[in-house]
């Protein structure tokens, strides 16, 4: 299908959670608001709550970040499956770009979890229809490295005097309304507005940044083989000179289409040249870049004397460094046969990324979809991935507990208390945490009144959980 005459349009949004961990953690609150291209809103703006199921216990300290708790997204929210469905369906719209603060690195790897676990493809939302995403985070730092005229920049950090780029921080300096900052709603508009802020006073910058949401924009800067040096601006290369640094990309890595073996020119290249594939990715100053998340990247001649003094930047230690490695041609084989290796938890809910489906899975998935929940677990599905079947009972359970049958339910709650008891991998919010972490908030002097009364609301539902897995 031709999407070429579809209306460009943005959808911001933002997420609340129960934790930090995509994999297992669950959305509490999302949020979004459409706009045209030129940020103007389009329809009203939508939030939505996330319900829990009997299986998750939420990090009492992210509800005392948000001031969200259980029994309200009980009260507003509905199911994960219809939730990710909606989200999924505004994401989709033909020549949408998807948009957020910090969004690529937290905000999508939860809404990527939470397709996985109900059986919706993962990344086709990202590139279908002419669709993209994109995360304004970047662009803010590299205003604050490039062009930083005409925007108020907050004061630095007290512990090492290094920028700030809190969203919080940046709408007050700005003098931009961010009344109840971590409502997801708040945020959203919180970001579209430092988006327009930018967009209004570094126009060029911002539209060079839009470009790079598509992988082939970034591709075109940053080349391999020994490509030329760029200037990267990301938040690893913080200092009190800013966040950006010239690198040099050396080459693909074998097993990721999207990420480039890149190198820092501002460190020392001696033990890169005594790297082995073994042990590459260990050298002080090796990295990857990921063409697909929206690195902010420029061509050399943006580095002008002047930028490079303000950075902290030698250009001439970078060059020398730079022609060092191009006459290094092993450099190319040792990121070439570098495998990563990674030991993944066990547990379906933590392998999004060990594979994709076989298409004859993807076909069973949508048999899943389609059916009622009550028939979902009666289709009889000889799944050829292993990750398959677990997901399958979870998503039911998680979904539509109200169906189970009595045998079902007896399965699904020794399952809930083993989960509660017993998180997989590094999960450190179990039964015991929970509840001594709530107690010790609870008798502190230094808890706040309205953080006392989230914390009662935990305790209740506590109890409540209890008698229902454990009664």
């Amino acid at each position: 299908m031709n999407y070429q005459n579809k209306k460009a349009t943005i959808f911001w949004y933002d997420l609340e959670t129960f934790g930090l961990d995509s994999h297992y953690d669950r959305i509490a609150q999302f949020a979004g608001q459409r706009t045209d291209l030129e940020l103007n809103p389009i329809g009203e703006p939508v939030v939505y709550y996330c319900r829990l199921s009997y299986d998750y216990l939420p990090d009492p300290l992210s509800c005392l970040i948000t001031g969200i708790t259980p029994q309200e997204v009980n009260r507003k929210g509905m199911c994960e499956s219809d939730l990710i469905l909606r989200i999924n369906d505004e994401f989709s719209v033909p020549n949408t770009t998807v948009a957020g603060f910090n969004n690529i690195r937290f905000d999508d790897e939860f809404i990527r979890n939470a397709l996985y676990r109900n059986f919706l493809d993962p990344y086709k939302r990202e590139w279908e229809n002419n669709c993209s995403r994109w995360d304004i985070i970047d662009l803010v730092r590299a205003a604050y490295d490039l062009r930083p005229e005409g925007i108020a920049w907050p004061p630095r950090k007290a512990e090492n005097g290094n920028p700030t780029f809190k969203l919080t921080s940046l709408t007050e300096a700005n003098t931009i309304e961010q009344e109840g900052a971590h409502d997801a709603l708040v945020d959203v508009m919180a970001t579209i507005s430092m988006a327009r802020l930018i967009k209004e006073k570094q126009p060029r910058l911002y539209a060079y940044y839009y470009g790079l949401r598509k992988k082939a924009k970034v591709k075109e800067v940053v080349t391999t083989p020994f490509g030329e040096p760029v200037l990267y601006t990301a938040s690893f290369f913080s200092t009190k000179e800013g966040c950006s640094r010239l690198i040099v990309p050396l080459t693909p890595l074998p097993d990721n289409g999207n990420s480039i073996l890149c190198f820092d020119l501002s460190k020392d290249v001696a033990p890169l040249f005594q790297a082995t594939s073994e042990n590459i990715m260990q050298v002080d100053g090796i990295f990857t870049l990921a063409v697909n998340k929206c690195p902010f990247v420029s061509k050399m001649s943006v580095l002008t004397d002047k930028l490079a003094v303000k950075l902290g930047i030698d250009k001439e230690l970078a060059m020398f460094r730079y022609n060092q490695i191009c006459s290094q041609p092993r450099l190319l084989l040792l990121g070439r046969e570098y495998k990563e290796t990674f030991e993944p938890v066990k547990d379906a809910d933590f392998l999004l990324y060990d594979g994709f489906f076989p298409d004859s899975d993807h076909k069973r998935f949508e048999l899943i979809r389609k059916a009622e929940p009550k028939d979902k677990l009666s289709l009889n599905l000889a799944f050829d991935d292993p990750r398959s079947s677990q997901l399958l009972f979870r998503h039911v359970c998680r979904n539509w507990v109200e169906v189970l049958d009595e045998p079902t339910m007896k399965k699904w709650r020794s399952f809930c208390a083993n989960r509660i008891l017993n998180p997989p991998g590094n999960i450190k919010v179990n039964w015991e945490f929970y509840r001594r972490k709530v107690d010790e908030k609870l008798a502190s002097n230094e808890t706040k009144a309205e953080e006392k009364l989230v914390l009662a609301k935990l305790k209740e539902y506590g109890s409540e959980l209890e008698k229902v897995i454990f009664g």
